[in-house]
This record gives C-alpha cells, structure tokens and sequence, in this order.
C-alpha cells in the first residue's frame, strides 16, 4: 500500500501542477494570437551561423532567418522589418547594421539579432544570439 501512496502523492504534487501549469499557458493563447499566423507567417527567428571562432581582424557574416510555423525561411522582401544587430563585448567584436562581425580581441562574446516585423495587427518580434570566441 505504500507503494500506491506514494505514486499517487507524486502524481499530486508533480504531474498536476505541471499539466494545470501547461493548460493555462495554452489557455491563454490561440492561433490568432500567434505573431504572424494571419499574414507574413513569421513566427520565429535564427541566427547564422549560431557559433563563430575567428581571429582579431578578421570577420564573419552572420545572417538573422525569418522562420514561419513549419520552420520555413520567410522572404523579408517586402515585410516591415527592423533588424538591430549588436555585439554583446565589443572590445572583443563589433558588428555592422548588415552583420558582418570584424573580431577586436581575445575573448568571447554574444553576436545578438533582434527583429520587428510589422504587419497591420500581426506583429512579430524576436532576438538570437550566437557565441562567438576570438583568439
């Protein structure tokens, strides 16, 4: 019997709060709600390439993607869209408005995309990053 007492106490304090947990969120959101469902379908978005190794001086184009719900690149052409590209240490990079990154210093640091698209009500925004080491 206590076997039974204490599954039945793991699954009270562990599995119910999580799947109570689980159906708030999903209650809280349906597909309209979703950023881009209705129009541009952009849903998501990834950095490339998400990890770099370059020396001081050298540099690395990274590329941010626009991914609609089936993980698909979005053509940006055409859409409202702001992308606003930073170093997170730029003593150890810098980054260009276009992404390309041009290595400073020894060290590590984040490479970080952040976009806006603005479409009537369907709005999406997003940020990656990507690590980046200099040596």
């Amino acid at each position: 019997m206590k076997l039974h007492s204490d599954f039945l106490l793991s699954i009270r304090c562990f599995f119910l709060p999580a799947l109570v947990a689980g159906l708030f969120i999903h209650a809280g959101c349906s597909s309209d709600d979703v950023a881009g469902t209705d129009g541009h379908g952009v849903v998501d978005l990834r950095i490339e390439p998400q990890e770099a190794t370059f020396s001081a001086e050298e540099q690395e184009q990274f590329q941010a993607l626009l991914l609609d719900a089936d993980g698909n690149a979005v053509d940006p052409e055409g859409l409202d869209v702001t992308w606003e590209w930073w170093s997170s240490d730029t003593e150890v990079f810098t980054v260009e408005p276009g992404g390309l990154a041009t290595g400073q210093s020894a060290g590590e640091a984040y490479c970080i995309i952040e976009v806006t698209v603005l479409e009537g009500t369907q709005n999406f925004n997003g940020r990656d990053t990507a690590i980046v080491f200099i040596f």
